[in-house]
C-alpha cells in the first residue's frame, strides 16, 4: 500500500509527489495522458516561483518575460519595461515534464497512460481504480485539473458554478525566432520579445499573445458570469485583427477551447483522506487566468501536509492543508476578485485604469507586477489603492461606482 496517491501530472501534482517523496513517503503519480503530454497555456511563470523551487528551471525557459505591451480598447498602446521584475515564459509540454521527472528523481514512481474511473473511500484507506487496475494508499492527491475526477468522486464538488469559470480559446502556433522578435518587441529593447495583453477584446475579459523561443500562444478569455457570449467570433476577429496589425500571417492548426476555474477559496477542498490543488482546488488568478505558482506552491504544501499525516498516522490532519493554503492565498484571492471585479466591468473602465496607465510610471509598475505575477495581488491591490486616492481620487471613484 502506497502512502500517497497523485493523480495528475502536471506541476501542482508533480510537485506534492516530489515534496512527499523527499521526506520519505512512498509516493504514486498517476497520470492519464502518455508523458510527455501537450499542455495548450500561456506557460507564463511568475518571478515567485523561482523562490520557492530548490532546483534551476533554465533548461526549459524559453524566454525571459520583464517587458509588456498593453492595447486600451481606445485603441491607447502603452509599452512598460521592468529591469527588477523579471519572469519566464516556457512550453508547457517541456516544463510539466522537467518537474514530472524532478518527481522520479526524488523516487516518485510515475504510472502514465492511466485514466482513474473511481475512488473508494475506505475505512482505514482510499482506492483509485483505472482500467485492469487498482492503487491502494492512506491518502490521496486531486491534481487533475478543472473538470478534476477525484473532486466529484470523493464528493467535494460536482463542478463549477458559471461564475467561478472562465471560458477560452487559444492556439500555440509556429513562427520564427526573427518574426516574432519583429512583432513583438518594443523599440529600443531588441532581442527581447514583450507579452502582449488586450484587455476587453472581449467583454468581460482580454486577449494575449505570450511569446516563445519559435512559437507564440495566442488567445481569448472571459469570465462566464451569467452571460454566454460567442468566443468563437471573438477570438476569429482577434486574430484577424492580430495578423493584420503585425503584417504577419499565422498557421494555426490546434486551436482549442478549455474552461479554467476562478480562484476565491471560499469552499472545501478536503476530505478524512484527501486534498485539491491546483487547478483541481480553483486556484487560478481571475485576473489574468495565471495559476501556475498556485499550483506549484499548494502541491508542495500538500505534500508536506501528507508527509505530517502519515508521519502522526492521524488522517484529520489533513485538514490543516486546507486551513494553511486559506491563510497564505485567501487574502490574495479576495484582492484579485475586488481588482477584477472593477477592472472587468466595463470597457470605460479598462479605458481609464490604460489611461492612467500611460502618463503615470507608477501605475505602469503596478500593471506590469500584475501581469507577471511579481508580487502578492494583495500587496498591489493595496499600492494601487494609495496611488489612486492620493494623486486620482475623482478616477478612482469613477472606478469604484
Amino acid at each position: 500500500m502506497h502512502d500517497l496517491i497523485v493523480v495528475g501530472g502536471g506541476p501542482a501534482g508533480s510537485m506534492c509527489a516530489r515534496e512527499a517523496a523527499l521526506k520519505g513517503l512512498d509516493v504514486v503519480l498517476i497520470e492519464k495522458s502518455s508523458l510527455p503530454r501537450d499542455k495548450l497555456c500561456g506557460g507564463a511563470l511568475s518571478p515567485r516561483i523561482s523562490k520557492i523551487l530548490d532546483f534551476d528551471i533554465s533548461p526549459v525557459i524559453e524566454r525571459d518575460m520583464h517587458c509588456a505591451i498593453v492595447y486600451a480598447p481606445s485603441g491607447r498602446k502603452i509599452d512598460i519595461v521592468r529591469e527588477d521584475a523579471r519572469g519566464y515564459l516556457v512550453k508547457r509540454r517541456d516544463f510539466d515534464y522537467f518537474l514530472v521527472q524532478k518527481a522520479r528523481e526524488a523516487g516518485v514512481r510515475i504510472v502514465d497512460d492511466t485514466k482513474v474511473l473511481t475512488v473508494e473511500q475506505l475505512r482505514t484507506s482510499i482506492r483509485v481504480l483505472s482500467p485492469g487496475d487498482s492503487f491502494k494508499g492512506h491518502l490521496l492527491v486531486g491534481a487533475d485539473g478543472v473538470n478534476s475526477t477525484v473532486a466529484r468522486q470523493v464528493g467535494i464538488r460536482k463542478g463549477w458554478p458559471p461564475e467561478r469559470v472562465a471560458l477560452c480559446i487559444a492556439a500555440d502556433i509556429p513562427l520564427s525566432p526573427d518574426e516574432i522578435d519583429r512583432i513583438l518587441t518594443i523599440e529600443g529593447q531588441q532581442g527581447r520579445a514583450a507579452i502582449e495583453m488586450y484587455p476587453w477584446v472581449i467583454e468581460h475579459g482580454y486577449g494575449w499573445c505570450f511569446p516563445k523561443s519559435d512559437e507564440i500562444s495566442l488567445g481569448v478569455g472571459y469570465k462566464m458570469k451569467n452571460q454566454v457570449l460567442d468566443i468563437r467570433t471573438a477570438w476569429t476577429e482577434f486574430v484577424d485583427r492580430f495578423e493584420r496589425e503585425k503584417e504577419v500571417k499565422l498557421e494555426i492548426t490546434n486551436k482549442r477551447a478549455y474552461r479554467v476555474p476562478l480562484g476565491k477559496l471560499d469552499n472545501r477542498i478536503t476530505t478524512r483522506r484527501t486534498m485539491l490543488v491546483g487547478d483541481a482546488a480553483g486556484l487560478v488568478s481571475p485576473i489574468t487566468g495565471e495559476g501556475l505558482y498556485y499550483a506549484i506552491r499548494s502541491g508542495m504544501l500538500a505534500g508536506q501536509v501528507a508527509y505530517e499525516t502519515v508521519k502522526d498516522k492521524n488522517p484529520l490532519h489533513v485538514r490543516t492543508y486546507e486551513q494553511r493554503l486559506k491563510r497564505e492565498m485567501k487574502t490574495e484571492f479576495s484582492a484579485a476578485n475586488f481588482v477584477s471585479g472593477i477592472a472587468y466591468k466595463s470597457e470605460k473602465k479598462i479605458n481609464i485604469v490604460c489611461e492612467l496607465a500611460e502618463k503615470d510610471p507608477r501605475m505602469q509598475d503596478l500593471m506590469i507586477d500584475l501581469a507577471l505575477g511579481a508580487r502578492s495581488i494583495s500587496k498591489i491591490r493595496m499600492d494601487l489603492t494609495k496611488r489612486m486616492i492620493r494623486h486620482y481620487p475623482l478616477k478612482a471613484l469613477r472606478l469604484l461606482f
